[in-house]
């Protein structure tokens, strides 16, 4: 996430994350780096697809309206915006990356 409210999203986003966890998942700590421009906000996730795919669609469509951006970096390097997809789009993404690092 970035912007000036990039920790505070995603201090809402892991908890959504958190709360929602499958066995085996693990949801890393909120990681802030700033510049004189901008502040961007990571959460590092070892996830199980479509279940964390749902979480972070359901967080950022109810926040989009507020300007919220997220990305997502697949373990394979994929860069995903969750803006350029719909819900069912990230679902497919998310399951294609869990099949691609079994």
């Amino acid at each position: 996430m970035s912007g000036p409210e990039a920790a505070r999203w995603a201090m809402e986003l892991r908890a959504a994350l958190a709360a929602n966890a499958e066995p085996g998942d693990d949801v890393g700590p909120v990681e802030v780096q700033r510049s004189a421009e901008m502040a961007i906000a990571v959460i590092g996730l070892v996830f199980a697809g479509v279940g964390t795919a749902k979480t972070i669609w359901d967080w950022w469509n109810s926040r989009r309206a507020q300007g919220v951006t997220v990305t997502v970096l697949l373990g394979d390097g994929t860069r995903v915006e969750v803006s350029n997809l719909n819900d069912g789009q990230l679902e497919i993404t998310f399951q294609q990356a869990e099949t691609r690092e079994r």
